[in-house]
């Protein structure tokens, strides 16, 4: 069923006791840094950017979330998952470290742009499923704690930007003119574990902006 309406997912994280729990992701990712890819990218952005209620993804920052391992915790009693300590997180990059370094680099092609409910994101195409294999490997490697119940099916996807709380319609125009975009080859070599800083109390256009990546480990793919 198509809906009408978007899905204001970054003001419905905020509302009430959920912003007490806002604390940072730990995530998995593998960073998009090919100029050719990233150009393309950008181009979507800015051509949907009149739809675009919060200001797009910043380049440095645009990737593919492999795995979502939790939230940092955000008070020292709360044991449960998929709140985790600092120290964990740690031990986290260790444990991921072999599973890396096993993998050979692959190719997954990148568009093109399409739409969920609240955001608008790259496909990514990965017909030769290596980057569903490095996934599954790597949930298999780490503790329990740090596999939180899937909610949705695995979509790899590039995050542009949020569309905020608006009618569907003219979205799926606009989005039409590119959906006949070529996918673009992007070689993965490399992936990190990182911290998404994205807890700013006030709710701006420019959250994704404002938001922080620290990186807590950086690992290479064999060649």
């Amino acid at each position: 069923m198509r809906l009408s309406q978007t899905q204001d997912s970054l003001a419905d994280d905020r509302r009430g006791w959920r912003r007490w729990l806002l604390t940072p992701v730990v995530a998995f990712v593998i960073p998009v840094d090919d100029p050719a890819v990233c150009a393309a990218l950008e181009s979507w952005q800015r051509a949907l950017a009149p739809w675009l209620i919060y200001a797009p993804q910043p380049a440095e920052r645009l990737h593919i979330t492999l795995h979502t391992a939790g939230r940092l915790r955000p008070a020292p009693w709360l044991f449960l998952p998929p709140y985790l300590r600092r120290l964990e997180v740690e031990r986290l990059a260790e444990r991921a470290r072999p599973v890396f370094e096993r993998f050979d680099s692959f190719e997954v092609k990148i568009g093109p742009p399409n739409a969920f409910p609240s955001v608008l994101f790259a496909e990514v195409q990965d017909d030769a499923s290596c980057l569903r294999a490095l996934r599954a490997t790597l949930r298999r490697a780490l503790p329990l704690r740090a596999r939180p119940p899937l909610r949705w099916p695995f979509v790899p996807h590039v995050t542009l930007g949020y569309w905020g709380q608006q009618p569907v319609a003219p979205l799926v125009e606009a989005l039409e003119l590119y959906r006949a975009a070529v996918p673009l080859p992007l070689r993965v070599t490399a992936a990190r574990l990182t911290l998404y800083h994205q807890d700013n109390a006030l709710l701006r256009p420019d959250v994704l902006r404002t938001a922080r990546e620290e990186i807590i480990a950086e690992y290479r793919l064999e060649p």
